[in-house]
C-alpha cells in the first residue's frame, strides 16, 4: 500500500476500482470513513486533474462526494472520497422490489447524471455497480475513472466501456468523439436491468442494435406508457435522439409525485387550492375574463379561458400547462411540492 499522510488511518480493507486500487481508511481530522483510490495508470494523471477537481467543487445527493487529492512520493495520485456504506446495485433487489422502489432509483440516478452533466462531466461508465445504495435508501453514483470533461476532448480512441450499457457510437477502433449521451444511453440499459430482465441480445451485439418500439411497455413493473416511451428514447442509436437527463429526471419526478401536488391560485385576495381533493378551479370577473384549470394528477391544465386574462404577464392558451412541477428532498419519498401561488391577472 502507498504510503498517505497521516490524518488517514488504513482500516486493512481495500478493493479493486476503475481507477485501481482502492484502499478505506479512517480521517482522524475529521473522524470519518473514506475510500481513497490510485490510480492505475501514472500516465493518466493529468487527464483525471480537471475532472477531479470540477468534481471537488459539485454537490449532489446522488453523487459520491470527494474530498481531497493526496499526491504521492511516487508521483502518483490519490482520490480521497465519501465512504459509502452499502450494497452496489448490481445484486440489489431494491429496484424490482415494486413499481415505486423501481420509478425511485431511476428518479435517484437521472438526478446524479443530471448533476453531472451540469458540472460538464462525463461518466462515461454508467452500470448497475458503479452505484450504491446505502442504508437510509439514497443511491449514489460513484468511480469516474474513465470521467472525461465535455467539449473537444470528449474523444476517444478504440473501445472503452462496457458491453450491454456502452452505446454506439463507442465501438470503433478509431478515434470516436462523444457526448453526455453515452451517460443517458447507459442509464436506459440500466432501466432494463433494474426490471429484474437480462439484457436482451439486441444490446450485446457489437456495435448494440436498436431495441424493439414499444419493448419497455413489456418489461415486468407496469410503468406507465410515457415513461416507458421516455425509457425507449434514452436507447436511440442516434444520441441526438437522446433526451437530456434533467428532463427524463423531471418527468420521472411528476409520475412519483401523481396526485401529490397543489397548487394555490389567488383571485381577488382569495387563495384557493388545486389537488387530488380539489382538481378544477374556475375564475370570473364579469365582463373581463374567465378561464378554468385543472389539476389531471400530473400537470395544471387550462382548458377554458376567454376574454382578457393574463398568467405571468402572457395570454394563457387552451391545453397550455402551468409550470409549476417542483420536485424537492433528497428522495423520492422526501419532498415538498406545495407550489407557490400563480400569478393571475385580469384586464381591460
Amino acid at each position: 500500500m502507498p504510503t498517505l499522510p497521516s490524518r488517514y488511518q488504513p482500516t486493512g480493507a481495500s478493493a479493486q476500482g476503475g481507477f485501481g486500487s482502492v484502499h478505506f481508511c479512517t480521517d482522524l481530522h475529521l473522524d470519518r470513513p473514506v475510500a481513497i483510490k490510485f490510480i492505475q495508470d501514472p500516465s493518466e494523471k493529468s487527464r483525471l486533474i480537471d475532472e477531479i477537481r470540477a468534481l471537488l467543487q459539485m454537490r449532489s445527493k446522488h453523487v459520491v462526494q470527494i474530498y481531497d487529492l493526496v499526491g504521492l512520493e511516487s508521483g502518483n495520485l490519490g482520490i480521497v472520497e465519501e465512504f459509502i456504506d452499502g450494497q452496489d446495485l448490481l445484486g440489489s433487489s431494491y429496484p424490482q422490489s415494486s413499481s415505486e422502489n423501481y420509478l425511485k432509483t431511476l428518479w435517484q440516478i437521472a438526478s446524479g447524471l443530471a448533476d453531472i452533466h451540469r458540472a460538464k462531466i462525463i461518466h462515461r461508465d454508467i452500470k448497475p455497480n458503479n452505484m450504491k445504495l446505502d442504508g437510509e435508501g439514497l443511491i449514489k453514483i460513484y468511480d469516474f475513472g474513465l470521467a472525461r470533461d465535455e467539449g473537444p476532448n470528449a474523444k476517444t480512441k478504440g473501445f472503452k466501456g462496457t458491453p450491454g450499457f456502452a452505446a454506439p457510437e463507442l465501438y470503433s477502433y478509431s478515434t470516436v468523439a462523444f457526448s453526455r449521451a453515452i451517460d443517458t444511453y447507459a442509464f436506459g440499459a440500466c432501466a432494463i436491468f433494474f426490471t429484474g430482465v437480462p439484457l436482451p441480445h439486441c444490446l450485446m451485439q457489437f456495435p448494440p442494435a436498436a431495441i424493439s418500439p414499444g419493448y419497455f411497455s413489456t418489461l415486468p413493473l407496469g410503468v406507465p406508457t410515457a415513461i416507458a416511451n421516455l425509457l425507449e428514447s434514452c436507447l436511440s442509436t442516434d444520441p441526438a435522439d437522446r433526451p437530456e437527463m434533467e428532463d427524463v429526471r423531471d418527468e420521472l419526478a411528476r409520475y412519483l409525485l401523481k396526485d401529490k401536488h397543489q397548487a394555490i391560485v389567488i383571485h381577488n385576495g382569495t387563495a384557493q387550492y388545486l389537488n387530488s381533493t380539489t382538481k378544477s378551479v374556475q375564475l370570473e370577473l364579469s365582463g373581463i375574463g374567465k378561464i378554468k384549470i385543472v389539476y389531471d394528477g400530473l400537470h395544471f391544465r387550462i382548458t377554458a379561458v376567454s376574454g382578457e386574462v393574463y398568467i405571468n404577464n402572457s395570454a394563457p392558451q387552451v391545453d397550455m400547462v402551468l409550470p409549476v412541477c417542483v420536485f424537492h428532498g433528497h428522495s423520492a419519498t422526501q419532498s415538498t411540492h406545495i407550489r407557490p401561488p400563480i400569478p393571475l391577472a385580469f384586464g381591460h
